[in-house]
Order: structure tokens, then sequence, then C-alpha cells
């Protein structure tokens, strides 16, 4: 009989701490992301030691450990290495054309400047001699084992919660000029290293449809190069299971529906609005809630007011805003081609990319109030990668002129507003919906719409739009008036079908019925600016009580934007004097949201503290 020695540990006893470890560095394995946008937040020493420790363990062939980790603190040195980056940046971008060239400008350098820490690593080629094991056959050993510590680094500081961007755009002479890099010595990373805005949920070369990681089927042979890999086959997982964890549902184009397809589900969508939208009663009681809080009556002013319209809208005494999600709609117009921007029309495909790369404002608003976000593209004169993160519901490529004809059929619009109706019932939880937009022209488009729904004159309801100067808002007068013409002697102002036809967009006509559709599903809908706010009027045209729904983030620039809300019956949240859309300012509003649903939640009454309840100088108590 034998035994064990008790200090020599069992596969058993093994078995439950590399079970944890397992399952850790697979999920560190999946959620490594290149970086892009940093915070300016220093990085500890302790934790870039950390992070250099684990890089030094990597393994390398013959132990010839050939790397070594110039660490960058100073701005001047990280701004000489941005203008190299720059150079060879412009370079490069002269080999992409159309639709490359456009996604090619949205993989920005920015973190180069941004990022507090920069690590040069190197590989010293020449490191224990010209016959270390493994180098003998294979001069090249030394670069691949300098990538191992680099992907140890990488590892580690995703650990930490520390982001690492690898700039490879550069030429090698530049950086050993400026690094000072001695004979055989040779750099092969480049990395950007602090804490992150946020580390997405796939790769951005992957969400800009620049390209996508290959199955793993594809890439992996049986015994010889493309030979069958059936034996392998029975290993991977199946076809819906990599659905299930790789493919967004929203980058497959929709089956094609018909506009009359469109038209029932949007009579549907009205028809379920009256039921949706309950809440008087409810409202009483949020209010008699409010009145009966540990505070002075009233104290809290239009939060109050706030938390009482969402409690009537969602049907509930305490409200929620804890899974807002954002639907941007994206399209462009006809009437660009005028120069009543100040940007060119193919400035919307690129805004899309700078949103899918999640650099835009948008972008930025929607982490700060804690927001998901989907970009729905509707009728942008471009065509995105079938694999961009793209939300592809484009009924045509632009609008029409509408400065010289109609700017859409009425089948066209019933497409386009049964895209928006589509784009809400794909999302699983929304509370709030914010609605906003992307589209260069659009000013122009909801400028006309508004002038025909209020009964106003061109020079009334046009505004500086993005910032035009004074010949460039004249244009735009003159179009919108031009349009005002046409469509008046044929349009009834009433029918809001026939109005986005005459002189509307895509992603008017989209945003109306996704606000059809939360309203009929008991979502408060946050409205943007004053092309958001012609498409809440348009859907109360449709639904009165589709307006009931909706709350009025901000009052804009633009002149327009006052007068819907007054049509609407809405007050504005704020006035910042924004005019920017991209939901800009319905997202500022979100803490607004948050914050009135907490008081009815979690504040507590008189009674429950046991406090006697305060005398009211109104006389009711």
């Amino acid at each position: 009989m034998t035994t064990s020695r008790p200090d020599t540990p069992s596969r058993e006893s093994d078995a439950a701490p590399l079970g944890a470890a397992r399952e850790a560095v697979y999920d560190v394995i999946a959620k490594r992301r290149d970086i892009r946008n940093f915070r300016p937040d220093p990085v500890p020493d302790e934790v870039l030691h950390r992070i250099l420790t684990a890089a030094h363990q990597a393994g390398s062939v013959g132990l010839m450990q050939p790397w070594d980790f110039i660490v960058v603190r100073r701005e001047e040195t990280r701004r000489r290495a941005y203008e190299a980056f720059r150079r060879a940046n412009e370079r490069a971008a002269r080999h992409f054309a159309d639709d490359r060239a456009v996604a090619y400008g949205a993989l920005k350098l920015q973190g180069v400047l941004d990022a507090p820490v920069a690590i040069l690593v190197t590989c010293d080629t020449l490191r224990g001699g010209v016959h270390v094991l493994g180098r003998d056959t294979m001069p090249e050993m030394d670069r691949y084992s300098t990538c191992l510590a680099i992907q140890n680094l990488w590892l580690a500081a995703r650990v930490e919660e520390v982001g690492v961007g690898w700039v490879s755009i550069v030429e090698p002479a530049d950086l050993v000029s400026l690094f000072g890099l001695p004979s055989g010595v040779i750099p092969i990373a480049y990395l950007c290293v602090g804490y992150p805005v946020t580390f997405a949920d796939a790769p951005m070369l992957e969400t800009t449809g620049w390209r996508q990681r290959m199955p793993l089927e594809a890439v992996v042979h049986s015994e010889r190069w493309q030979a069958s890999a059936a034996e392998w086959g029975q290993l991977a997982p199946a076809q819906s299971d990599v659905a299930a964890v790789g493919v967004d549902a929203g980058t497959r184009s929709p089956s094609v529906r018909s506009a009359a397809d469109d038209e029932a589900l949007i009579a549907v969508t009205i028809a379920r609005i009256g039921g949706a939208v309950r809440g008087d009663a409810v409202a009483a009681a949020a209010a008699r809630r409010l009145d009966a809080l540990a505070k002075p009556r009233g104290s809290l002013g239009e939060l109050e007011a706030i938390a009482i319209r969402m409690a009537r809208i969602q049907g509930s005494l305490i409200p929620r805003a804890d899974a807002a999600h954002v639907l941007l709609f994206a399209a462009d117009h006809g009437v660009a081609v005028h120069g009543v921007s100040a940007f060119r029309a193919e400035v919307t495909a690129k805004l899309c990319y700078a949103i899918l790369a999640d650099g835009a404002t948008a972008n930025a608003l929607a982490r700060a109030g804690g927001a998901s976000l989907t970009l729905v593209d509707v009728g942008v004169d471009h065509d995105f990668a079938a694999d961009a993160k793209v939300l592809s519901r484009k009924v045509r490529r632009g609008t029409r002129d509408l400065s010289v004809e109609a700017a859409l059929t009425r089948d066209e619009v019933l497409r386009a507003v049964g895209a928006g109706i589509a784009a809400v019932e794909a999302l699983e939880d929304v509370q709030p919906l914010v609605i906003g937009e992307v589209g260069i022209g659009n000013t122009t488009s909801a400028a006309a719409v508004a002038a025909l729904f209020l009964a106003r004159s061109a020079a009334e309801m046009v505004g500086l739009g993005t910032g035009v100067g004074e010949q460039a808002l004249a244009r735009k007068r003159e179009h919108v008036e031009r349009a005002l013409v046409r469509a008046r002697a044929t349009t009834d102002a009433h029918d809001p079908i026939g109005v986005l036809a005459e002189v509307g967009g895509l992603e008017i006509a989209a945003m109306t019925g996704a606000i059809l559709a939360g309203a009929a599903r008991g979502a408060v809908v946050v409205l943007d600016g004053m092309i958001v706010g012609v498409a809440a009027l348009a859907a109360a045209l449709l639904a009165p009580a589709a307006s009931d729904a909706c709350i009025a983030s901000h009052v804009g620039a633009e002149p327009a934007h006052a007068a819907l809300l007054e049509r609407l019956g809405l007050d504005p949240l704020l006035d910042l004097g924004l005019r920017l859309g991209e939901g800009s300012g319905a997202l500022l509003a979100l803490p607004l949201l948050r914050a009135a649903c907490v008081v009815l939640a979690e504040l507590r009454t008189w009674e429950e503290m046991g406090i006697a309840v305060p005398s009211d100088p109104r006389g009711t108590q």
C-alpha cells in the first residue's frame, strides 16, 4: 500500500482553483479591447509596475527576453510621437477610397495625445548573441517573443481596468530617431496606456464595419494547409450558437415590406396608444405621495411635475428611468446641394462612422447618461458594410430636392414611419426612449414642415442650423420659401403624411413612427431638438394622445422649436442654447428624469419617519 506525501497536491485538489482561474483567463481574453479614447486620470505607479511585471513574465524562445519597455509620460515627447503618427496616417489614408476612405477617417489618433502614459516596446535583435536557442533557424523569433510580452501587458492592463491602444501607423525610423534606439534595437509597438472612457462590447473595427473576426473554423486546418477540417467541425459550435454570441441582429437588412404593410402597422400602433398612456389616477396618487414626503410641499419645484408626468405615462406610482435607450435616425436630404448647411452632404455618412467608432457627441453623452444607443439608417446616401453595427432600415438614398419637387412619395413616408415603429419594437426594454437624428440639411426640411404645420412663413421658421453664415442663411430661407409655395398649392397641412412627403425627411418620418411606438408601449419619450419636435407634432397629428407620452428635454436655438413645443403643449426642461442634434439635449435631461424617479421611490414620508406632519401655510393641513 502506498500513500501520497501530504505536501503533494492531488489532481482533485487542483481542480477548484484551476477552474476559477480558467474562467477568469477566458473572460479577460474576450474583453480585451484596442482603446482609442482615454480619460486624463494618471495611472498609479504601482499599477503600471504590476502591468510591466506581467509583460516581463512572458515566454520567450531560448529565454532570450528580447524586449525593453520605454515608459513615456512627458507631454512634449507624446506630442512629437503624435506628429510622426499623423504624417504616416495621412499617407496611409490615400490607399483607401469610397466608403473605406470614410471609415478610415473614423479611426482616430487622439489616444496618442490623450493617454497619460505611452509605452514603446522594443526588440533587441542582438541580445544573447546570434546563436541563442531558437534564433539559428528562425531569426525572427525574437520579434515573436516580444509580441508575447505585449499580449501579457495588454491582458494585465485589462485586469487592472486600464486600457491599451496599439498605434501602428508610423515609420519605424521616426521612432528610432525620437527615442534614440541603438543599433540592433527595433520598435515593435507604441502603446497608449490609460483609463479608458469605456470598454466597448465589441472591437471598434467590427462596430465600424471595417473588418469582422473570422469564424474559428475558417482558420483551423486538419493535418495540412487548407485540408479538410471535418474532424475540427465536430468541435465547432452550431451556427445558431455563433449567431447568439457574435452577430448583432440589427446589422441584418429587414425583410422586404410594402407600404401597405407599414400603413397597417401604423394603424395598429395608433390604436394601442389610447390604452398605453394611462394615468390620471396614477398621477393623482403620485401627487399625493409627493405632498406626503418629508419635505415642504412643492419644494422640489418642476422636478415634482416631472415625476408626476412620468408616473402618468408609465402608469406606475414608482416610474423608471433605468433602461434609457437612444435611437438616432440618419438620412440625407436632396436640398443640401444648394449649400443650405455649413457642411457638405457626405458629412452625414462621416458622422455615422464617428458614432459607430464611439467617438461622437452622442456617444459621450449617452455614456454619461447611462444610456445605450442604436444608429438607424433610414436614408443615408451611402451603403454601409453589411457587418457594420447599423440598424439598416433604408427606404432610399436621401430625399429629392424639396425646393423643386416632392421630397418623398407617400409610400416612402409610410415605409419610413414603419421603420421607426419597427426600430422601437426591436428593443427589449426601454425606459425612457430617447429620440435623436443625424442628417445634413435636415433643419431645412424640418423648418419647411414646421411652417406648413404651424402656418408660418419661412422667415419665421428658418434658423442657423449647424451654424451657417448670412449668405447660406439667405439661401436656406429662399429654398424653404420655394418649397412652401409649391407645397401649399397641393398639400393639406392637416395631413401629416402628405406634408412629410412634400417637404419632409426620411429620418423625420422614422422618428414620427418611433414616437408613436414609444407611446404605444407606455415609454417616456424624450424629445431632442427642433427636428425631433417636428416629428413629435406629426405624431400628434396622427394620434393626439402621442404627445402625452413626450417630455421636451430643452428648447433649442432654432426659432421654430419654441413654437413647436407650444403647439404640443410641452414645457422644456432645459434652455442651454443647443443646436447640435444627435439626441444631445435629450441625453442631457436624463439625470433630471432619474432624479424624479428617485424622489418617488426612495424618499420617505413624514409618517414613515415618525415625524408629525408640519402645518401647511396654504391651509390644507
